[in-house]
């Protein structure tokens, strides 16, 4: 079985190759990592996804490094992704953090037991408890763009405001937290200038399951040529998924057109970024 899966492996270098070229050209990248184990060792699975592509990659690291690979060394587009250090090499500018993090993040100041901690966490929490309501609002159709944005513009006035207090008046621990959310301040309100940009990185995470299922019920990879497997047959499962495709047809097509040696067969939507073969 193991040699059969390095041959479909080497069959999916192409589609792996595309997959990977339309994440990394994509207007809106979100992006994740989970843990991988290859025999004893703990290694890393990344995942970045487009709008009509998936993309797996094992990793021995979590660092830059990894994520360059993935990702490119610079951007186009905007990445949504959590407060994750490896991500920081990509510019403010093209950034959104995920709020459903943030809102983890606010949510322990607020449970903290340190009497001086808790209404500023509370308080933030509200505030993103808005973000969330008045993005909905806006999404379902009871909010122009006008009342939106200027919502959104005072409950980014008041969450300045708070994060400074907390940066102040919190205790060690919280204070940092504040602090680190003052930097970052900038690609927490990337959305408000796209529509189409997420407040949360759940597309990423949804992606992930699957394969945190699978090494759950399993005993991970003991081979180099197995992990190649796993991230590429993942990648095509996933894309297929996205692009409303049977993926068991196209990787049939796939094998198919190796053995025939006739046309690779690309989805439409990967062509733009088909490798030379």
């Amino acid at each position: 079985m193991n040699g059969y899966q390095g041959r479909v492996s080497a069959m999916l270098t192409p589609t792996h190759q595309a997959i990977k070229q339309q994440v990394q050209s994509a207007a809106i990248i979100h992006a994740d990592e989970t843990r991988h184990q290859r025999g004893g060792e703990r290694r890393w699975m990344w995942l970045a996804l487009s709008k009509v592509a998936v993309c797996f990659m094992t990793a021995f690291g979590r660092g830059q490094e990894a994520a360059k690979r993935l990702l490119g060394s610079e951007l186009d587009g905007v990445l949504v992704t959590d407060q994750y250090a490896g991500y920081r090499f990509i510019d403010s500018a093209q950034r959104q953090l995920c709020w459903a993090h943030v809102l983890r993040n606010v949510a322990a100041i607020a449970e903290s037991s340190d009497a001086v901690n808790q209404p500023i966490g509370a308080r933030l929490v509200l505030l993103a408890d808005t973000v969330f309501r008045t993005r909905h609002g806006y999404e379902q159709g009871c909010l122009s763009r006008e009342q939106y944005q200027r919502r959104l513009q005072r409950c980014r006035q008041s969450w300045r405001r708070q994060l400074e207090r907390g940066s102040v008046l919190c205790s060690k621990r919280y204070r940092g937290r504040c602090q680190l959310l003052l930097k970052d301040d900038e690609m927490l309100w990337r959305f408000m200038e796209n529509d189409e940009i997420a407040l949360t990185n759940n597309e990423a995470e949804r992606a992930l399951r699957g394969y945190v299922l699978w090494r759950k019920g399993s005993y991970g990879v003991w081979s180099h040529r197995g992990e190649q497997f796993r991230q590429r047959i993942l990648s095509l499962v996933e894309t297929a998924k996205r692009l409303g495709r049977c993926p068991q047809e196209w990787l049939r097509a796939v094998v198919r057109s190796c053995i025939e040696k006739t046309d690779y067969p690309f989805p439409e939507e990967l062509v733009l970024s088909t490798p030379s073969r």
